[in-house]
């Protein structure tokens, strides 16, 4: 693992990006469903899981020929100018 990724590669690096998109999606609902039963605890445990979806995604990226390291830091760069970070 590098300092971009978190988690261990998991074994679902064979989907394809779309079907991986669809994977991350069903845990994004699952967070606003927690959420909308006011069940706080559950939808932060949801959000590691919809991480650990999107981090499959940018796996599957890589192996695609993406740049991830790039990908974020373009992100960082974004955010920084137009002040999103907390000093």
């Amino acid at each position: 693992m590098t300092e971009l990724y978190q988690f261990q590669t998991t074994r679902f690096v064979c989907n394809t990006p779309w079907r991986q998109w669809w994977h991350l999606l069903t845990e994004v609902y699952e967070i606003a469903k927690a959420l909308l039963r006011g069940d706080l605890q559950h939808a932060m445990t949801e959000s590691w899981d919809a991480s650990q979806r999107l981090e499959t995604l940018r796996h599957i990226g890589e192996g695609l020929g993406a740049d991830i390291s790039m990908a974020r830091d373009e992100v960082v760069r974004n955010n920084t100018d137009r002040g999103y970070y907390v000093r």
